[in-house]
């Protein structure tokens, strides 16, 4: 929906993101799903500002199946919450299995250490002879 003209009062994404408060990247996905008009000059986009009317504030246009009742905020924040679990989780675990590999070349460190005084001893001792 391209179709803005040039003598609509544009905006670029960020003024219009810090003006409505819609994030950029849900800005560029409205754009490229052709849902919202826009105008590409010089490789940039702008939208045009949205018309207000009398004296209420106007936001964003919110496409129907973006907005939400309080069940589905509960149910969007547990789902949240549980995908944060789970990251904390599979975190921990790399970090446990990281601390392990720590250990393991801590203690192959201190072998190759015992063997190298051995093995200078030894040379010692045959050069002696």
């Amino acid at each position: 929906m391209s179709d803005v003209t040039a003598e609509d009062n544009l905006l670029s994404l960020s003024e219009y993101s810090n003006e409505y408060g819609v994030s950029v990247s849900t800005l560029r996905r409205r754009i490229k799903g052709k849902k919202i008009r826009y105008k590409l000059i010089s490789g940039k986009y702008y939208l045009p500002r949205q018309q207000q009317a009398s004296s209420i504030s106007v936001s964003a246009p919110v496409p129907s199946y973006e907005t939400s009742t309080k069940v589905g905020e509960e149910s969007s924040f547990n789902t949240a919450k549980s995908l944060l679990d789970e990251l904390k989780k599979a975190y921990m675990q790399s970090l446990q299995s990281k601390e392990d590999q720590i250990l393991q070349l801590k203690q192959q460190i201190a072998d190759l250490k015992t063997l190298a005084l051995f093995l200078e001893k030894e040379n010692t001792r045959l050069q002696s002879k």
